[in-house]
């Protein structure tokens, strides 16, 4: 069994070592204001660490003040705290330019996004990891329940921090297209070579 959210932080250790930065600290927080990508659900945790921030959506948002040393080493097993390293990873990958999305589009650019989606995807079968009404209303009649039946495996930020994520991909990634949607999965996508989309996503 691999657990991704585990084996992400893992490479960002590998990443960070001797760089000095582990032990600088992240404030975690929630933002009210933002408008979430069409695709997630949930409130904006916002991560904010050297001069940036990143958001992940989230049923299960942290305040904090914390070091991104806190993820190295533990089980990283509970919903709000691999929230909360997912939002960490995602603001590292932006702070050393591994990714340049860090926060949502705006809701003016939905429209457009879920059009290019729809073309890019087309009569694929669709799994999703992670509730996505959005992609349900989209794809209706081209949704399926099992992986195995599926063309393409979406995942979004829900989906990203799944337990069972890692070992899906491992099983699929060879023979499906994998797709991350939103800023919610941009870091881990970025840094797990994973197909990610979020045309319109801002940094």
């Amino acid at each position: 069994m691999m657990d991704l959210i585990f084996a992400t932080v893992k490479k960002l250790e590998t990443i960070m070592k001797d760089s000095g930065c582990e032990d600088t600290g992240v404030v975690l927080d929630v933002c009210t204001d933002t408008v979430n990508c069409q695709f997630e659900r949930g409130a904006c945790m916002t991560a904010s660490f050297g001069g940036r921030s990143a958001d992940f959506m989230t049923y299960d948002p942290i305040r904090a003040k914390t070091k991104i040393s806190f993820m190295f080493g533990t089980p990283l097993s509970t919903p709000p705290v691999r929230s909360a390293a997912a939002a960490i990873v995602n603001v590292v990958a932006g702070f050393f330019c591994l990714s340049r999305i860090l926060h949502p589009c705006p809701k003016s650019s939905h429209t457009e996004c879920r059009r290019q989606l729809l073309n890019e995807l087309g009569e694929k079968r669709i799994f999703c990891l992670g509730s996505m009404p959005a992609i349900d209303a989209a794809f209706r009649g081209t949704s399926v329940k099992n992986p195995d039946e599926a063309d393409v495996i979406l995942i979004n930020g829900e989906g990203i921090i799944e337990q069972g994520t890692g070992s899906t991909l491992l099983t699929w990634k060879d023979t499906k297209q994998v797709l991350c949607l939103g800023p919610s999965t941009a870091g881990i996508a970025r840094l797990n070579h994973l197909g990610h989309w979020c045309p319109f996503g801002t940094c």
